[in-house]
């Protein structure tokens, strides 16, 4: 009878297990369309008056059990915003927010662009910038919202602007 309960319980937690991990995967095919929704999802340009801007959209996989955020930022030609700053640095590195319902569980970090090295340790990003987070979705959310936008700094070479936070809310 012993042995039965043992194996009964492995059995258990191996079943467990590997449906955590299959909800906690991220498909393939998943992360292309999500990789052509970010191609496709417009951006205004960037100007003088506003050398950065942002827009966002939810990507469903086939079965709505899983999400994903993306998030498209311009930073104008010729300014950037800070990916990573030391300690020993007065910029801000830009933070990115997001606030999700319950039933919406991250699978992950958010998915950054690369950075570009720049003076002293610091880290900036410039162009056309994509940042993608991955969820599970747990139970129906229909008509509820996720917010998500970010923190950021933007300079040029001669001067920075104030700190500004930019969100868009999303629709479930």
């Amino acid at each position: 009878m012993r042995k039965i309960i043992k194996v009964s319980f492995i059995t258990v937690c191996l079943f467990i297990t590997s449906l955590t991990f299959s909800q906690n995967r991220i498909d393939a095919g998943f992360k292309q369309v999500v990789s052509e929704a970010s191609d496709k999802l417009w951006v205004s340009q960037p100007d003088m008056s506003d050398p950065v801007t942002v827009n966002a959209e939810l990507v469903w996989s086939n079965n709505r059990e899983q999400l994903a955020v993306v998030m498209k930022v311009r930073v104008l030609e010729n300014w950037h915003i800070y990916a990573y700053v030391p300690g020993s640095q007065p910029y801000i590195t830009t933070e990115l927010k997001l606030s999700v319902p319950d039933g919406v569980t991250p699978v992950d970090k958010w998915e950054k662009p690369g950075a570009y090295p720049s003076a002293d340790g610091v880290y900036i990003y410039e162009g056309s910038l994509v940042f993608v987070h991955y969820f599970s979705v747990d139970k129906p959310v229909k008509e509820k919202q996720i917010e998500t936008g970010l923190y950021y700094q933007t300079c040029d070479l001669k001067q920075c602007l104030p700190p500004q936070t930019k969100m868009r809310k999303l629709t479930l």
